[in-house]
């Protein structure tokens, strides 16, 4: 918002007294084009050709606001069923939503096969199961890295003392599970923490991942959430996104080659796509 002749105004000349006038207060108001800016740094700095960006929509749920980015070309995360129906309400199709909670029951999960959206399993009693009320339905699975990553611990996810995810070093359970009873794994996923400003931790949760997914040998995308940095008040850091993007784009086509196919590369930007764009 820019203060011009002693009045406020937001950008194109619009009077938010005016906008407080015909629609109320209290009011929200969203800038398209700053959105639209930060959705199009990160597709411009990741270049892999297979690239999708799966806003994460707990970050804002508005439903304007996920009309204008699946306009853009997004797909979504979801971590509720609430958040998942928004998405539908939006336009999503259910196959360009992730759902994504956190030690959901059972009826939570059997609610989003219903909907046709992916499934992403962040437990192992969940895995258990899978087979015994879905075994054809194929589904991704959260891995917890073991990797510290964050500007502080109560927004790192990804260490071992974490509630997200399965822990790394239960691979090896997983894959009897999955061999067992003979499920079908499409996606492996992790989500290492928020404000992360150091590009190596980005490149070190990848190659983590990337360990893990050459055990599971159908895959169809790999998913390494973000966490990116924003720019809290004038002048404050943020995270090369350009840097991470070339770097990790470099480092999953070599991959994919190890691999012996092309893989979806998906990522999970949130606060980085909206948190510039909001006045009240």
């Amino acid at each position: 918002m820019q203060l011009i002749n002693d009045k406020y105004q937001f950008p194109g000349g619009i009077d938010p007294l005016e906008l407080c006038k015909q629609y109320g207060t209290p009011l929200y108001v969203y800038d398209a084009a700053i959105i639209e800016r930060q959705y199009k740094r990160i597709t411009s700095a990741y270049t892999y050709p297979k690239f999708r960006v799966h806003y994460a929509c707990k970050a804002l749920s508005n439903l304007s606001i996920l009309k204008l980015l699946r306009s853009m070309g997004s797909a979504l995360d979801c971590v509720s069923i609430g958040e998942v129906k928004l998405g539908l309400m939006a336009g999503y199709s259910p196959e360009d939503i992730l759902f994504t909670p956190n030690f959901a029951g059972i009826s939570e999960f059997e609610e989003a096969v219903g909907l046709g959206v992916k499934i992403n399993i962040d437990a192992i009693p969940m895995l258990e199961n899978w087979g015994l009320h879905h075994p054809d339905v194929p589904f991704c699975i959260r891995i917890n890295p073991h990797l510290m990553a964050g500007g502080n611990e109560k927004i790192s996810v990804g260490h071992i003392d974490s509630k997200f995810g399965i822990s790394i070093h239960q691979l090896p359970h997983v894959m009897r599970i999955v061999e067992n009873q003979k499920l079908k794994v499409e996606g492996l996923h992790m989500h290492t923490g928020s404000d992360i400003l150091d590009v190596d931790v980005f490149l070190r949760g990848a190659e983590i991942l990337f360990e893990a997914a050459r055990k599971f040998p159908d895959l169809k995308y790999i998913d390494l959430g973000s966490g990116f940095k924003v720019p809290y008040k004038p002048d404050d850091i943020e995270t090369d996104v350009e840097e991470v993007g070339e770097k990790l784009s470099q480092r999953f086509a070599e991959f994919c080659k190890e691999y012996g196919r092309e893989l979806t590369l998906m990522i999970e930007p949130g606060k980085f796509l909206v948190s510039e764009a909001g006045y009240f």
